[in-house]
């Protein structure tokens, strides 16, 4: 019978060699050896038992791996307080003999696996001694006729010598047995690494909606749709609305390498929820959580690049307008700030609008002010009641503002319609207004009841032709007339009641009753019974007489006060027709190339200029008009004309 392994633990008074003492931790009972958790200060006291024992040349029999592995690497401080504090750990420590230890190979350790070698092994029978070591097949005969023995490899001993060769994590006990049992060579994995678990960041959750654009085409009535426009909208937020709520980054947890070494997870990344708090936005920290709310009521933006929210008084875009981000934007807003460029055929409506970067398409704004930082290219910007102002160059544009001013640096080659335009440069452009200042014109068209032009220049073969419109005054001055007419006939009725109170003032008995009538309203005089009787008589004659008189004093006052009026028509249209007469006047101060200049009277059946497409424009400002009355024609020089009223 093979002899039972001698047990490698010994009293610390007489410990022999291959022994080891015990660790305060590490109990002995019937059953075999116990670790009492509550004794462990940290893993780490394990780990140096363990280390000992198998640099001593022993090992664990009867090995209990699961709790083994615990032991060595769980935190005796994160164990549970229900838990058994005394756990088995393996039967027996026991020698692991230089012969035995022979018998395992190293382990190929890569990509934190471990890979080991398994095949039959046959020790060499001249050196093999008999041995009843666990594992063994009993004695060896020796001699060159003694069979071949094959030596069993042992569970709790691959283990002790994978943990001497740096192999102590991980080991899959399963695979190891079959390893074992194999009959023919065969590498297998007998240890992975345990990756960590990555945490998570820190992220918000969005609480309000519509705080994103919706790329789906705007659902119009009827159930049609518009596939210029998306579903997008800038919303507008009540102060006190919960904007987002930050999640708290979750950590992860650290994996190990099969040298039993900490593969720590990373850090999951946080933020302060502060640093996305923009103007008009403020951190709440309640009980159940971090919130970013709106303090004031405004239009919500997100800045893409610090991710910043913040709630003003007016719409902020950073993104550019065009068919793949924004589509077509309707904003109701009353002011509106676009810092990407507006591109081609895209269409902005709008109120105000401040654009900082270069615009391809067209601006439609009901009201306010138009203000372009940099370029009009090939697009348009129109204004029904409200201002332009673009501050780099127009090019091949059409602008109207037909109640407003247009202010442009340089325009080249555009239509431009407005109540007045100024302009510093401007070439080969198509102008309609009622007042124009051109600083410099190269081979322009224009039209207006009031140009001023600093210095005209032909471009190429292109003259300037310049266009005074004379208002057509025949209407107003019929209204005038007209008017003058019914206030004559007023004087005349005045005049012809007047008399008619004049010959009822000059009745003897009206006349009498009028002066003792007065005398009395001021207490001049009394009647006495008898002549209060006479009075009475009197006024019953006088009285129809009384009531005509009224009736003719009223209708006199009526038709004075119509007069009057009537009179104040006159002057005011008499005022306004000589304000539009002296309005009218063109002054060029320096003629540097080909120009033309003439007076046009526009009469009130005339199509307006300003209703012309650009076509037909370009056509009629530059058409010799036999109506016109030629003023000035020449390529140097100076002109300075005013209208003369008739």
């Amino acid at each position: 019978m093979p002899e039972t392994p001698r047990s490698a633990i010994g009293n610390l008074a007489d410990l022999e060699e291959g022994q080891i003492a015990l660790s305060r931790y590490i109990v002995r009972r019937d059953g075999g050896l116990y670790v009492t958790r509550s004794c462990l200060e940290s893993p780490a006291d394990f780990v140096d038992f363990v280390s000992r024992a198998i640099a001593l040349g022993l090992y664990f029999r009867g090995l209990d791996h699961a709790r083994f592995q615990s032991l060595l690497y769980d935190d005796p401080a994160r164990q549970e307080k229900d838990t058994v504090d005394d756990v088995f750990l393996a039967a027996d420590i026991t020698a692991f003999p230089p012969e035995r230890q022979s018998l395992y190979k190293e382990l190929r350790i890569e990509r934190g696996e471990a890979v080991y070698l398994f095949e039959p092994i046959y020790p060499d029978a001249a050196s093999e001694e008999p041995s009843g070591e666990a594992g063994g097949d009993g004695p060896l005969r020796a001699g060159p006729d003694a069979p071949e023995r094959r030596a069993r490899l042992d569970i709790d001993e691959f283990i002790a010598s994978a943990w001497a060769k740096g192999v102590r994590f991980g080991i899959d006990i399963a695979a190891v047995r079959e390893g074992i049992l194999l009959d023919k060579p065969e590498r297998r994995v007998v240890a992975r690494s345990r990756p960590f678990v990555a945490g998570k960041d820190a992220e918000v959750t969005e609480l309000a909606p519509g705080l994103h654009r919706n790329n789906a085409p705007r659902r119009l009535l009827g159930g049609r749709v518009d596939l210029r426009q998306f579903e997008t909208r800038y919303p507008q937020v009540a102060a006190g609305l919960r904007l987002v709520k930050k999640i708290p980054r979750t950590l992860g947890g650290d994996g190990r390498d099969v040298s039993g070494e900490t593969l720590p997870a990373p850090l999951p990344k946080d933020f302060d929820l502060a640093s996305l708090a923009g103007a008009g936005t403020r951190v709440s920290r309640e009980e159940d959580g971090e919130y970013l709310l709106a303090s004031v009521a405004g239009f919500l933006n997100i800045d893409t690049r610090s991710h910043q929210f913040s709630v003003v008084d007016k719409i902020v875009s950073h993104e550019g307008v065009s068919v793949r981000t924004t589509g077509d934007l309707m904003l109701t807003g009353e002011e509106y700030e676009q810092h990407g460029e507006i591109q081609e055929k895209r269409v902005v409506t709008c109120r105000s609008i401040t654009a900082y970067a270069d615009v391809f398409g067209n601006i439609v704004s009901t009201g306010g002010t138009i203000r372009l930082k940099q370029n009009l290219i090939g697009g348009s910007a129109s204004n029904d009641d409200g201002d332009i102002v673009v501050e780099g160059v127009a090019s091949g544009a059409t602008l109207l503002a037909p109640r407003g001013c247009v202010t442009l640096k340089r325009a080249d080659n555009c239509v431009i319609v407005a109540q007045r335009v100024i302009i510093e440069r401007a070439t080969l452009c198509d102008i309609v207004a009622d007042a124009l200042i051109l600083d410099l014109a190269e081979g322009c068209a224009a039209a207006a009841k009031n140009i001023h032009v600093r210095i005209a220049r032909a471009r190429r073969d292109a003259d300037n032709a310049l266009l005074v419109l004379v208002p057509d005054f025949s209407a107003a001055d019929a209204a005038i007339a007209d008017l003058q007419q019914k206030r004559a006939a007023l004087e005349q009725a005045i005049a012809a009641h007047r008399e008619k109170v004049d010959a009822v003032r000059g009745d003897k008995d009206v006349a009498s009753y009028l002066r003792l009538a007065g005398r009395l309203r001021r207490r001049e005089a009394s009647l006495s019974a008898e002549q209060q009787a006479g009075w009475r008589r009197l006024s019953n004659v006088v009285g129809p007489a009384l009531r005509s008189l009224s009736q003719l004093v009223e209708a006199v006052k009526e038709l004075v006060a119509e007069s009057e009026g009537m009179g104040v028509e006159i002057e005011e249209a008499r005022s306004a027709r000589e304000a539009s007469c002296s309005e009218l006047a063109c002054m060029v101060d320096r003629v540097e190339g080909e120009t033309r200049i003439n007076a046009l009277l526009v009469k009130l059946a005339d199509t307006p200029l300003s209703s012309l497409p650009g076509k037909d424009l370009k056509r009629r400002l530059r058409k010799a008009d036999p109506a016109a009355k030629k003023l000035f024609s020449g390529s140097a020089g100076s002109f300075s004309w005013a209208y003369q009223t008739p």
